[in-house]
């Protein structure tokens, strides 16, 4: 038993579990996976391929978390635009999100079968055209079919980037830190877009908000096919090798190189020369394959815990203005802003960044005192934090609100919960990508669909939910959930290799 994570019955060891360390001191840090011979495997890219490759998933997954908040200060202005009520209008904010997520579910099979290059070309087209046709809309309408649009389109650097991608190109010991930075662009992006688009919209119309975008998804775009290369790839089974006397993106000695297969000029032009494509009739099996996932309770876990968790930014946003626009605070819009965007922006960037690097060391060190023997469910460290900070965020705010304490006290708890928002969605990722290994985009597309079915109904009783029961009940209300779901970590930590053997390879 290590750390008390508890040994399985079965004479092998389960998926996920590896050797990461070959001695005490943490100097000989295996490659998990074992990169292949060839030249093309995406492991073996190059230093500057990689950072090129993950700075495009970063400024996707920038530009992507905007696009949801980035109408937000708009709704009144829209409301009057198109002389339609507030209810509908916040329906072009809940329509996109169940648009992800189907999207989220549905694209990480097609990526399974078909490579990752081409989801992100055909998505990051979409995203410039649905957003110049947002920007020209002439009616309620036709914005509402743009924002789902938008929604489907969004998906693949809302899921797959910090999944599939992440596990394609960096080495067991590098991803929590990659997931952390991923994770932070989004949450980050999330929190600060109503603020810029605030500002934006005032002065120049909410239109331009849309514009702005389309450049952006412009230049995104570009960075896709110039950066971003087909780097799904098949391999036989998760091996190990040992390399220095320190840690490397590079092997020490290669073995001999695979000969280079000439390929068609299509393949090469779109990039994807190296990558087996699957037949068509492999769609819907693929697609029950996931659903069926769910009979993993790692997966149920990351899914639960992934729709409490990042909801916390859906639910603070819904009630920010009934908030701190009325009595005792009565803050005009852009007050309400900087309230609900600085304080989660500090706090969500703390939580990303500390937990992708504890996650990181905590699998480093663990490993080391194990044996050498890593286990996914060391990376469930990083939960203990997430859990305290929202706990004390969340019943620490309902009391200052409660009391009309100042604003700042309220800032203090809004960065804590969303310090804790960051964390956990952190460790949630980086446990499940070493669950699941080549699966992991599709386990998560799992939790994108339940956690935007789940945010799409909560629009409809969020803001009515506080207007009856205070801000007390409210936020208590949350926290407790929140808490009680993240306790459900203490036996998955415990018997979560057990679980695997259990489950097998499925």
């Amino acid at each position: 038993m290590a750390f008390g994570v508890l040994e399985s019955n079965a004479p092998e060891q389960p998926a996920g579990t590896v050797f990461l360390e070959d001695s005490q001191d943490g100097m000989h840090t295996i490659l998990v996976p074992a990169p292949s011979n060839s030249p093309h495997d995406p492991l073996n890219m190059s230093k500057i391929r990689k950072e090129l490759y993950f700075l495009t998933l970063l400024f996707g997954a920038c530009a992507t978390g905007a696009v949801g908040p980035v109408l937000v200060p708009a709704f009144g202005i829209v409301s009057q635009t198109f002389q339609t009520p507030l209810s509908k209008v916040a329906l072009l904010n809940g329509s996109l999100v169940l648009g992800m997520g189907v999207s989220c579910f549905f694209l990480a099979v097609v990526s399974d079968l078909w490579g990752r290059r081409i989801i992100f070309v055909v998505t990051s087209i979409l995203l410039v055209v649905t957003h110049i046709w947002a920007a020209v809309s002439q009616g309620y309408e036709s914005l509402l079919a743009a924002r789902v649009f938008q929604g489907v389109a969004m998906a693949p650097f809302f899921s797959l980037a910090g999944t599939s991608c992440v596990n394609d190109v960096f080495f067991l010991h590098q991803r929590g830190r990659r997931v952390g930075l991923w994770n932070f662009a989004i949450i980050v992006s999330v929190n600060i877009a109503p603020v810029i688009s605030g500002y934006l919209i005032v002065d120049m119309g909410w239109r331009w908000a849309f514009w702005f975008l389309a450049v952006a998804f412009a230049v995104g775009l570009a960075m896709v096919v110039f950066f971003l290369p087909e780097t799904k790839w098949h391999r036989d089974e998760i091996t190990s090798s040992v390399v220095g006397e320190e840690k490397t993106d590079e092997k020490a000695v290669r073995a001999e190189e695979t000969p280079v297969e000439i390929a068609p000029l299509w393949r090469k032009i779109c990039g994807v020369q190296h990558l087996q494509f699957a037949s068509a009739k492999e769609l819907l099996p693929g697609l029950a394959r996931s659903i069926l996932m769910l009979r993993h309770p790692a997966v149920v876990w990351g899914c639960v815990m992934w729709s409490m968790t990042f909801t916390w930014v859906i639910v603070l946003g819904a009630v920010a203005d009934q908030i701190f626009g009325a009595p005792p605070y009565s803050l005009d819009a852009t007050q309400v802003g900087l309230v609900i965007g600085i304080a989660p922006l500090v706090g969500s960037a703390l939580g990303t960044l500390i937990s992708g690097w504890m996650s990181d060391l905590a699998a480093h060190y663990m490993s080391a005192f194990n044996g050498g023997l890593y286990e996914p469910e060391f990376r469930l460290v990083v939960i203990i934090p997430s859990a305290i900070t929202i706990a004390i965020g969340a019943f620490g705010l309902g009391d200052a609100i409660e009391h009309a304490k100042s604003t700042m006290v309220c800032c203090v708890h809004l960065a804590l919960i969303n310090f804790g928002v960051g964390a956990g969605c952190t460790g949630i990722v980086t446990y499940t990508n070493d669950v699941c290994m080549d699966r992991a985009g599709s386990a998560f597309g799992l939790a994108m669909l339940i956690k935007s079915s789940f945010a799409f109904g909560l629009t409809f009783m969020l803001n009515d939910y506080y207007a009856t029961k205070g801000p007390m009940v409210f936020f208590s209300t949350w926290g407790a959930l929140t808490l009680g779901i993240c306790l459900t970590t203490v036996p998955l930590y415990v018997f979560g290799k057990r679980i695997r053997s259990w489950m097998g390879r499925w």
